[in-house]
């Protein structure tokens, strides 16, 4: 099984490669981050606190969870499957909303730097492998939800986006 925190870590590359998303978010590749229990996210310390994770997005940023792994079928085989929660914050900025970066993660082609050149891959990021031991997002499709939370007595609310991925191993080591 690979440990989800080098799958989340990956993620994290894998979409702060994507030109469109990362400039709809402001340019600054540390708008995408990875939670893990105790570590510091967004400025905060988690304190194994997702929630607390969540409200501390600023806007325009993405959080990924880890949400837990189960056994499924790849084949005849029995494999891993590793769930995760892409956590959104659309910034404030016109023409640009939820319904744009759940596009761009789905849409958007990598793009990396080698030699001074930028090289765009002629695949999208649903058929690009997070990791070279799990199949592509497209194996098991994300969705998208809106999530609004009531965060002060008044009724005020926070309100962010969650897309649920799902990576399934390549095969049973």
């Amino acid at each position: 099984m690979i440990n989800a925190k080098t799958l989340g870590l990956e993620f994290v590359a894998a979409l702060q490669s994507l030109p469109n998303l990362l400039e709809a978010l402001g340019g600054d590749a540390d708008s995408i981050q990875y939670y893990s229990e105790n570590r510091v996210v967004f400025g905060h310390r988690t304190e194994n606190n997702t929630r607390q994770a969540i409200l501390s997005m600023p806007l325009g940023s993405i959080l990924i969870v880890w949400q837990g792994s189960d056994p499924g079928r790849l084949g005849n085989a029995q494999v891993y499957t590793h769930a995760f929660s892409l956590f959104l914050r659309a910034p404030e900025i016109d023409d640009v909303g939820y319904e744009d970066i759940c596009a761009w993660i789905i849409n958007d082609y990598p793009a990396k730097t080698v030699n001074d050149v930028v090289v765009v891959s002629p695949i999208p990021m649903l058929h690009t492998q997070i990791d070279p031991n799990c199949e592509p997002m497209d194996f098991l499709l994300p969705g998208s939800r809106r999530n609004t939370a009531v965060i002060s007595a008044d009724g005020a609310t926070f309100e962010y986006f969650e897309v649920p991925v799902r990576l399934i191993e390549s095969y049973n080591p």
